[in-house]
C-alpha cells in the first residue's frame, strides 16, 4: 500500500496538476520524491516568494493549474506573497506544506511560541490569503476532503499541511479515482427592469475585465458582443479580450493610468455594464461618484461578495447580477444597439512610445507579456492602449508586487516559447536569482532604466517637495545602493545590451525579437519621466 503523502501527489497528477514549484527541504522532500515517481515536473526556484509568481505566469499561459511546495517555517513564510498574489487575481493554486511531526506541533497547546524544529502555524499565516486551509494530522482527514479538495484544483488557492509523520501513514487500501463534473449552472432570471435599462440605453459601453477575458469562452462570448453593437472598454485584466473585440466597438483600455479616448466615451455614456471587472480605485479613481457621472451600473460577477461591495461603493445607481460572464451575456445576446463605428488614435507619449515600438513587431497570437509593477507597468498597458492588436500583457493586478514578471515569464516559458519580460530597473534586483533558469528557458526581457523607482518620485514630487529619499541614486540622505545592472545580468550569461531613446530603431528591436535565445535589453529612460494620468 501506498503512504499519504503518495496517495496526495498521485491525485493531483491524475487530476492535471503535474507541474510544481519550489525549495526543497527536509519536512517536504517526500512530495517532491512522489513528484518525479509519477512523472510530474518539479522546478527548484532559488527563492520561495519566486514559487507563486511562476505558478501565477503558468497558469495565464497555460490556463493550468500549478503547485507549490515547500517544508517547514521559512520555507511557507517566505513564500506569502506569492500565495497571496494568486489569491487576489483568483488564479488556482495548490500549496503542499510539510510540518514537524505529531509529538512535536504542540506549540498552540502549550501556548508557546515554537516547540518542534520551525514549527510555524503555516495555516494561520495562509488563511488570510487562500480559499481553503487544511491540516492533516491523520490521514483520515484528507480521505474526508479529498473529493471536495480535487474538485476546487481549477478554482481555488488551497493551502494543505501534512505532518512529517502523517506522510509517512500507509493507507489500508486503494482508493478510488475520483470523477470531477463539470461545472453546471442554475437558470437564472436577470431583473426585468435591469434588461428594460439595457434595452433602453442611448449610449452603453460595456467594461470587460479578467472574469471575461479569461473565461475558456471568450471567443464564442466576443463573437455575440460583437453583434450587438456596443461601445466596449477594456480594464488591465481585460486586455487579452483586445484581440476578439470587433474593431468597431472598442473604445481602448481605461482606467486612472490610462488616459484616452475610452474614458471620455465612459464619461458621456449613460450606463456602463461592468463584466468581471472590479471598478476599484486604480480603475475608476478616487472618488466614486466622479466615475461615468451620468450613468448607472450595472455590475456583472459570480461573486456575491464583490456584488455586495460594488453596491456599497455606488450606492443606487449600481444594480448587480450575481452571474458568471458566460451566464449574461447569453441572457441579453438578443440586445441591439444602434451601429457604431469607434475609429480613435490616442496619442503616443515618451517613454511609451519605446515599449510600442517592441510590442507591435511581437506576434500577438502565439506570445504573452508579463509586466512588473510601477511605471514600466503603466507604460506597458498605455503602450497596449496604443495598438489595436496586442499580445496579453499580464501582471500581479492586484497586489502588484515587484520582482514578479521576471518570475512569472519563466513560469509561462516552460510551455511557451514566447514570453517577454518588462520590468523596472528598481525591480530587476527583487528576485535577480530566478535568471539562472534563462539558459533554460527562452524569455525576452526589456527593462525600463529611469534611476531607481520613478513611480514613487512621481509621488515624492506631487506629496513631498521632491524629497526623494530611498527612490533615487543621487539623493544624499538616503540613496539606493549603486549596481551595475548589465554586469549582474551579464554573470548569468545574458546577452544584454544598453540603449537610449534616440539609439532605438527598427533593426535593434527585430533582432532582439527574433533571437532564439533569452537575452536582456536595458533603455535608458529619463529621470524625470512620470505615467501620464486621467482625472
Amino acid at each position: 500500500m501506498i503512504n499519504l503523502s503518495e496517495q496526495i501527489i498521485k491525485d493531483l497528477i491524475e487530476k492535471g496538476v503535474n507541474t510544481f514549484f519550489g525549495v526543497q527541504g527536509g519536512a517536504c522532500a517526500r512530495f517532491i520524491d512522489n513528484i518525479i515517481k509519477y512523472k510530474g515536473t518539479y522546478i527548484p526556484v532559488l527563492n520561495e516568494q519566486s514559487a507563486g509568481f511562476y505558478a501565477h505566469g503558468y497558469h495565464l499561459s497555460t490556463k493550468k493549474t500549478a503547485g507549490i511546495i515547500f517544508t517547514t517555517g521559512p520555507g511557507l513564510t517566505n513564500a506569502i506573497t506569492g500565495i497571496a498574489s494568486c489569491y487576489y487575481d483568483r488564479i488556482p493554486l495548490v500549496v503542499l506544506t510539510g510540518q514537524v511531526k505529531k509529538k512535536l506541533n504542540i506549540a498552540k497547546k502549550t501556548k508557546t511560541r515554537m516547540v518542534g524544529f520551525q514549527e510555524v502555524p503555516h495555516l494561520d499565516l495562509c488563511d488570510p490569503v487562500s480559499d481553503l486551509t487544511l491540516k492533516i494530522d491523520k490521514s483520515k482527514k484528507y480521505l474526508k476532503m479529498r473529493k471536495n479538495f480535487l474538485e476546487n484544483l481549477s478554482k481555488k488557492v488551497q493551502v494543505i499541511e501534512v505532518q512529517d509523520d502523517v506522510q509517512r501513514e500507509k493507507l489500508k487500501k486503494k482508493l478510488k479515482k475520483i470523477n470531477i463534473n463539470s461545472l453546471k449552472f442554475e437558470k437564472k432570471i436577470i431583473s426585468p427592469s435591469i434588461l428594460r435599462d439595457i434595452k433602453n440605453s442611448k449610449n452603453p459601453v460595456y467594461i470587460f475585465g479578467a472574469g471575461f477575458s479569461r473565461h475558456k469562452d471568450v471567443n464564442e462570448l466576443s463573437k455575440i458582443t460583437n453583434k450587438q453593437n456596443i461601445s466596449v472598454a477594456l480594464t488591465w485584466g481585460g486586455q487579452k479580450a483586445q484581440n476578439f473585440i470587433n474593431k468597431k466597438n472598442y473604445i481602448g483600455i481605461f482606467g486612472s493610468h490610462n488616459p484616452g479616448y475610452a474614458n471620455e466615451v465612459i464619461e458621456k455614456s449613460d450606463l456602463i455594464i461592468a463584466v468581471g471587472c472590479s471598478l476599484l480605485q486604480h480603475q475608476i479613481g478616487r472618488i466614486n461618484s466622479n466615475f461615468a457621472k451620468k450613468a448607472n451600473i450595472v455590475f456583472i460577477n459570480n461573486d456575491l461578495n464583490e456584488c455586495k461591495r460594488a453596491k456599497y461603493q455606488f450606492g443606487k445607481r449600481l444594480s448587480f447580477i450575481n452571474f458568471d460572464a458566460k451566464e449574461f451575456i447569453f441572457s441579453i445576446k438578443n440586445i441591439i444597439q444602434k451601429k457604431i463605428n469607434h475609429n480613435f488614435e490616442n496619442k503616443t507619449v515618451y517613454p511609451v512610445s519605446n515599449l510600442v515600438s517592441f510590442f507591435k513587431k511581437i506576434p500577438h497570437n502565439k506570445s504573452v507579456i508579463f509586466s512588473d509593477a510601477g511605471a514600466t507597468l503603466s507604460w506597458s498597458y498605455q503602450a497596449a492602449n496604443l495598438l489595436k492588436n496586442c499580445a496579453p500583457i499580464y501582471t500581479a493586478f492586484n497586489l502588484h508586487s515587484m520582482g514578479y514578471a521576471n518570475c512569472a515569464s519563466i513560469g509561462a516559458a516552460i510551455q511557451n516559447d514566447n514570453v517577454f519580460c518588462v520590468i523596472g530597473d528598481g525591480s530587476v534586483p527583487m528576485n535577480i536569482q530566478e535568471f539562472a533558469w534563462l539558459k533554460r528557458y527562452k524569455v525576452k526581457i526589456i527593462i525600463l532604466d529611469n534611476q531607481g523607482y520613478g513611480i514613487i518620485r512621481q509621488t515624492q514630487r506631487a506629496y513631498y517637495s521632491s524629497k526623494f529619499y530611498g527612490s533615487d541614486f543621487k539623493n544624499n540622505s538616503s540613496k539606493l545602493p549603486n549596481f551595475n545592472l548589465k554586469k549582474i545580468i551579464e554573470s548569468y550569461d545574458i546577452k544584454t545590451r544598453i540603449v537610449n531613446k534616440n539609439q532605438l530603431n527598427e533593426k535593434i528591436v527585430n533582432q532582439f525579437i527574433k533571437s532564439k535565445k533569452s537575452e536582456a535589453i536595458i533603455i535608458k529612460v529619463d529621470y524625470s519621466a512620470e505615467v501620464k494620468t486621467y482625472g
